[in-house]
């Protein structure tokens, strides 16, 4: 039953992890990131059924070793052609979402997940590696906001001026 539930509930955790690396992301530049990053985080299981060349769930789960889409060449790959087309937050999103899926994957104990194919054998990192990278994304995700420019979101408004007052303010002199 628990082996069940875990496999019915894989899509539900990795959204909820890619909710949680995007969100810094979230009060500077909207939901949109928000989005981009969970939906990067679900479609990745697309390979699946193309790996287990079969569209039963027993034989997703039951695959010796994850797809080598499952490394971060690919989620590199992902991030940069969502830079191209959407821009650097969402393609930073996508890239967040996605390494968090893959650490996920490798921090359980099944199949082993192919994170730096071609160059290594697949492996699982276990739990405190996926956390800590988890929580690494997280943070980087909060740097990018930081750092990034960029509009606010519509709906809230920057402030005009941070001293007070601004260019209509200030008094003409003849």
């Amino acid at each position: 039953m628990t082996s069940r539930v875990q496999v019915y509930s894989d899509p539900l955790q990795h959204a909820l992890l890619a909710v949680l690396v995007a969100a810094p992301l979230v009060p500077r530049f909207g939901r949109g990131p928000l989005v981009t990053a969970v939906a990067a985080a679900w479609l990745i299981d697309v390979d699946h059924p193309f790996a287990a060349r079969s569209l039963r769930l027993a034989d997703w789960t039951s695959m010796p070793v994850r797809p080598r889409t499952h490394s971060i060449v690919v989620a590199a790959g992902a991030g940069a052609l969502v830079t191209a087309a959407a821009g650097p937050v969402h393609g930073w999103a996508a890239l967040a979402g996605l390494a968090s899926h893959l650490l996920h994957d490798a921090g359980d104990d099944s199949a082993p997940t192919p994170l730096l194919w071609p160059g290594a054998p697949a492996r699982q990192l276990g739990r405190r590696r996926q956390l800590a990278g988890t929580a690494a994304l997280a943070l980087a995700s909060a740097a990018v906001a930081r750092v990034s420019g960029g509009a606010a979101p519509r709906g809230r408004r920057r402030p005009a001026c941070v001293h007070g007052g601004g260019g209509a303010a200030r008094r003409r002199t003849a």
